[in-house]
């Protein structure tokens, strides 16, 4: 068996690894576009604050993670066309500029997604970028060692925009998010966003909520973001709205797409392509997605998964909520967490359909267990009585999963 992967990220890996299982002489390439193998946008703005070497070693780990697999990977190769109907690939050599085909038995795209700058007067202008590959992040890193740039703009208010301003304050930067959103992290609901947005502000981050980019006044370099309400000092601007899944390929090859421009795959990742598969940002699940995620914020670290209480109810849901408190471990033990839990579910059957939590630390541990529940189709009262692990020294009698599910009763 034959397995193309177009795009070094872990997920394209993974995913390949998983459809040749028990086929022990799979031959798995990976095409690259980029000079690097690639660590995952989502990844790329904790090497704003470190050192190059950090993230050169991370790159090296992931030749050897490859290497080790026996998996080939071609960087500087750009995938250009997709004939589902022969299964073969065509791909450039972005380094000799030579075009060939390559044929597959399986197909996997992980090409991820990609932000947009706004397409207003100054959008060229230095200073006012993206980051999306590593190249951008050398790139940004050489940007930021020049003595001048102190006050930079985040577009964009959700999970990306929130990891890119708490790298830049570990830099010492003046930072901005600029978002034409009501509130941090859209679709939390809002009493769970102001908690978000009152821990960002203690960190000194500056919010401009509700605001629309109309220019980037400026010389050579960016001056400014003038916005419809008005305008602010930049020296750089770093773009994470919009994300737009990169299915350009997949769309000219005839894939279904969802309305957001991802393509549609089943619960197996397969497209409506036959032997073509896809996952990770460019890709959309047909029975839906828990859309499980978590940042840290200085203090505050905050987790979501399922349907949030106003998502429910725009679905048609009857849905009922409650939000409760309880420690990570038992009080007389150092450096004790409270975690505080919103909890969503269904008013008849008392099916859990999402959660919202915050909290010093350990928050996701308690938002993945809630999402394997959703998936399981719990209930409040069978969630409540898990017999989670207990430990004098590091968890409490009950968890605060069970204190929330025992005040929903």
């Amino acid at each position: 068996m034959k397995i193309i992967v177009i795009g070094s990220i872990a997920a394209g890996v993974s995913a390949a690894s998983r459809l040749s299982a028990g086929e022990r002489e799979a031959q798995i390439t990976v095409y690259e576009a980029g000079a690097f193998y690639s660590c995952g946008t989502g990844g790329l703005p904790h090497y704003l604050a470190g050192d190059l070497p950090e993230l050169y070693a991370a790159i090296q780990g992931k030749e050897r993670e490859l290497a080790a697999q026996n998996i080939t990977a071609r960087l500087r190769h750009q995938a250009e066309a997709i004939d589902a109907g022969a299964r073969q690939v065509a791909v450039r050599d972005l380094a000799t500029g030579r075009t060939f085909t390559d044929g597959y038995d399986k197909l996997v795209v992980a090409t991820g997604a990609l932000p947009r700058i706004p397409q207003v007067p100054g959008a060229q202008r230095v200073g006012v970028q993206t980051l999306k590959n590593v190249e951008d992040l050398i790139f940004l890193k050489e940007y930021l060692r020049t003595p001048y740039v102190r006050d930079i703009v985040v577009l964009g208010g959700d999970w990306a925009g929130l990891e890119l301003a708490k790298a830049l304050l570990k830099l010492g930067r003046k930072v901005r998010i600029v978002t034409g959103e009501q509130q941090i992290l859209p679709r939390l609901d809002p009493e769970v966003a102001k908690r978000v947005q009152e821990a960002l502000e203690a960190e000194g981050v500056q919010l401009s909520l509700g605001e629309t980019v109309r220019a980037f006044p400026g010389r050579t370099f960016v001056e400014e973001v003038q916005t419809n309400r008005g305008s602010y000092p930049c020296d750089l601007c770093l773009t994470a709205d919009g994300l737009t899944p990169n299915t350009a390929l997949l769309a000219a090859a005839g894939a279904q797409l969802a309305p957001n421009g991802g393509v549609l795959i089943g619960p197996d990742l397969a497209t409506s392509l036959p032997g073509v598969y896809a996952v990770g940002a460019c890709a959309v699940c047909r029975e839906g997605s828990l859309r499980s995620g978590s940042v840290r914020v200085g203090g505050l670290e905050i987790a979501c998964t399922g349907l949030t209480e106003a998502e429910a109810k725009r679905a048609g849901l009857r849905v009922k909520s409650v939000t409760a408190a309880g420690c990570d471990r038992p009080g007389i033990c150092p450096n004790p967490q409270t975690i505080t839990i919103k909890l969503v579910y269904e008013a008849n059957t008392r099916q859990v359909v999402g959660a919202q939590a915050w909290g010093g630390k350990n928050v996701s541990t308690r938002v993945n267990a809630i999402a394997v529940a959703i998936r399981a189709g719990m209930t409040v009262d069978a969630l409540g009585q898990v017999d989670f692990v207990y430990s004098s020294c590091s968890t409490s009698i009950w968890d605060p999963i069970q204190v929330v599910c025992g005040r929903a009763r």
